[in-house]
């Protein structure tokens, strides 16, 4: 009996149309808004996932919200890198290709935008995603583009406190 009523032509014509609505929204929930995007100026990018920007007042650094590239030298942060069975040298060449990566898409883009996503409290400094326009006017992803080059694996935040039971 249900199955019959789902068969239904009306009631599949509202089934799809419910379907087409939901998937329009998701898709639109993970696309680049441009309301809430800047037009920073970039001053440098001391490693693969971090972009120094100038904001009115001083420069600030931009993590790349989604990703964490390989370290470019011995700091804290390697330990845990050294943990997926990788030795410092390793590490740091592919810190540096990651950062070497990021620099040829800023200079092969002009027209970089920057969507804020957050704060790190920890660091001090702002998390977001950064665009750049494509031929055809689409913002493309460079937080995407760095996790696709194989230097920066995809990196989902946890509190602080969850790292320092980690480290102990």
């Amino acid at each position: 009996m249900i199955f019959k009523l789902f068969m239904t032509k009306k009631l599949n014509t509202y089934f799809t149309f419910i379907l087409i609505c939901f998937l329009s929204i998701s898709i639109a929930a993970y696309a680049a808004n441009p309301n809430y995007m800047i037009k920073p100026k970039i001053i440098s990018a001391p490693d693969g996932d971090t972009i120094k920007i100038w904001t009115k007042e001083r420069p600030v650094s931009v993590r790349l919200t989604g990703i964490d590239c390989y370290e470019t030298s011995v700091n804290g942060h390697i330990e845990y890198q050294r943990n997926k069975g990788l030795t410092d040298e390793q590490i740091i060449e592919k810190g540096l290709k990651a950062k070497d990566e990021l620099i040829k898409i800023l200079r092969s883009n002009k027209n970089i935008y920057l969507e804020i996503t957050g704060i790190d409290k920890k660091w001090g400094r702002y998390v977001g995603i950064f665009y750049y326009k494509d031929s055809k006017g689409r913002y493309i992803s460079i937080n995407d583009k760095m996790l696709k080059t194989g230097y920066c694996p995809q990196y989902i935040f946890k509190p602080y406190d969850e790292y320092i039971k980690y480290k102990r």
